[in-house]
């Protein structure tokens, strides 16, 4: 769930946005500038969180010494080239190869896959981080997921995964992670329930 408000009397831009305490902005769980808008989230559900920490904790025992400099992060900006002056997304987990976001993740829940507009305007800006290589956006109600990945030419390819036996790659940072360890703490509805993402996708 998101809620937008424009702060009065104050040009937003992504570099002024990222060097605020966001308290300044209210009692949200997290913030997010859109557009030059401040954009308030709820906080996460357990099993968000669940699956957060699972890929997170995976990501951390993979990239420790990382000879390419590459590390985990949860809850950085990641700032689209295109609209750097009005735009500053936070992704819930992400791979830093130097200076810029090379892989994003998203945990997105049953809500947020029903809100397609937001969802898909939030994939674009992401698409647009100097550096992308790879967006993976993880369902929360399934072990599944999507990988979007940046071609040669610059167009992205899409890819589903899902299932026990999956096995999320990420070859931009040459990892390799089993969906079953990134969702080995999260509690998934039976197939077919009214909480399903397979449900909410059809």
């Amino acid at each position: 769930m998101t809620v937008a408000q424009r702060i009065p009397e104050q040009e937003w831009t992504a570099e002024l946005f990222l060097t605020t305490d966001q308290h300044m902005f209210g009692d949200a769980w997290r913030y997010e500038l859109v557009d030059g808008r401040i954009v308030a989230h709820a906080a996460p559900s357990p099993e968000h969180g669940a699956i957060l920490a699972g890929l997170t904790g995976a990501l951390t025992s993979r990239l420790r010494g990382n000879p390419n400099g590459c590390r985990p992060e949860s809850g950085s900006g990641a700032v689209p080239r295109s609209a750097q002056r009005a735009t500053a997304r936070i992704p819930d987990a992400l791979i830093r190869c130097g200076e810029h976001p090379k892989v994003m993740f998203e945990v997105i829940s049953p809500s947020e896959l029903r809100n397609w507009t937001e969802r898909d305007a939030k994939r674009r800006d992401l698409q647009a981080v100097e550096g992308a290589q790879e967006i993976v956006e993880l369902y929360q109600a399934e072990q599944a997921c999507h990988i979007y990945r940046r071609q040669p030419e610059g167009t992205w390819s899409f890819e589903a995964q899902g299932g026990a036996d999956a096995i999320l790659q990420l070859p931009s940072v040459c990892l390799a992670i089993p969906l079953s360890e990134i969702y080995a703490f999260a509690e998934l509805p039976e197939p077919g329930s009214d909480d399903s993402a397979a449900k909410a996708l059809g």
